[in-house]
């Protein structure tokens, strides 16, 4: 009579065979991270070598008129919209290689291996090889 009871609502499913194991989602997790930090920090680096911290040197020699006083720009937002985009791209480009590497890796489990002929089979049949001219006739 147990065997007429179905299963739980709770049981867990049984996962799929390609799907990828918890090291490469970890792995994969890791290196967009990673790539996310080198591009912001690449797009800071950019802008911050593009930002003038000081007035250019024309407004220095002005400043020395009584009453003027010259006007040094702020680069923080700059600096902020720019490592988050360099952030943003550079951890979406490594999202999609790394799905793609993960989808590669699942169809290479799917294939099985080649198959050994049984022996006293034969000579094994020979296939043509891709590409190039084919044989005349």
């Amino acid at each position: 009579m147990a065997s007429d009871v179905p299963p739980a609502p709770f049981d867990a499913p049984e996962s799929h065979p390609n799907l990828p194991r918890r090291g490469a989602l970890a792995l994969m997790f890791a290196a967009i991270v990673g790539c996310g930090v080198v591009g912001g920090a690449i797009g800071y680096g950019l802008v911050n070598t593009s930002c003038p911290s000081r007035p250019p040197v024309a407004e220095q020699l002005i400043e020395q008129v009584p009453g003027y006083r010259a006007h040094s720009p702020s680069c923080a937002v700059k600096l902020l919209a720019a490592a988050v985009a360099g952030t943003a791209i550079t951890a979406i480009g490594a999202g999609v290689v790394a799905v793609l590497v993960l989808r590669a890796q699942s169809e290479w489990q799917t294939h099985p291996a080649a198959r050994v002929p049984p022996a006293g089979a034969g000579p094994p049949v020979r296939r043509p090889r891709g590409g190039g001219t084919p044989p005349r006739t």
